[in-house]
This record gives structure tokens, sequence and C-alpha cells, in this order.
């Protein structure tokens, strides 16, 4: 059965206008880093960043930790794969799914407009 585990280890987060308040217009845009950590039949444990920026440049939010992906190689790969060229593979979506409460509060926390949830589906996402 496949599943994906997500550990936080770092949060990082700037409030970057003095003028920025929760109802401020903006636009987020996603940065994704992914890189592979270890590997074994059933497994795959990858490092990423998720960083969120904005525009106008409010606020920085991001989010780095480790994913670890268990089931069979075909269920692995399948994950890390996107299902079309408008969507984001299925690691990545969990991965922000499961982060997102993290960005939402600190990005209320520093008086900033919070991303969307469904940021992933509204923009598109830039690999590195």
């Amino acid at each position: 059965m496949f599943g994906v585990t997500v550990l936080v280890e770092r949060i990082d987060a700037a409030r970057l206008s003095e003028k920025a308040t929760e109802n401020s217009p903006s636009n987020y845009g996603l940065n994704v880093s992914m890189s592979e950590k270890d590997r074994s039949s059933d497994a795959l444990v990858l490092s990423f960043t998720l960083e969120l920026t904005n525009q106008p440049q409010l606020a920085r939010l991001a989010v780095s930790g480790i994913a670890t992906l268990t089931g069979t190689k075909d269920e692995i790969q399948n994950s890390l794969e996107a299902p079309d060229d408008k969507s984001p593979p299925l690691v990545l979506t969990t991965i922000y799914e499961r982060t997102y409460s993290l960005f939402y509060v600190v990005a209320t926390s520093l008086k900033v407009p919070p991303p969307l949830p469904t940021l992933l589906k509204a923009t598109g996402t830039e690999k590195k």
C-alpha cells in the first residue's frame, strides 16, 4: 500500500513590507526543490524545500524537510511523475497539502495574506 510521510525540519519566514496586511492583494508563486536521500526496494526518502514568494513582495515563506514514500517500485515511480503537463506530481501535491497549515499560520502571524490551499492547481510550479 502506497503512503507518504512528511517530516518538517525547518520553517523560515520573513515579512518584506511594512505596509502588508492580511487583506493585501497578493499572488504567490511556489519554488520547489526535491532530491533523493535514500532508496530501497519499497521506500524512497526525499529532501524537499517549498518556498513561497508573492507579488508584490510582501513575504517569503519556506518549509524544508523529509518526505518518505513507501510502496511498490511502480507506485513510488508513479507518484513522482506528473499526470499531465498542467498538474504537479502526486508527491508534491501531498507535501504541499501536509505543510499548508504551517504556511497559513506563519503568514497570518506575520500579518500578510496567506497562500491559497489550491495554489498548486491555481498556478504552475517551478522545479529546481
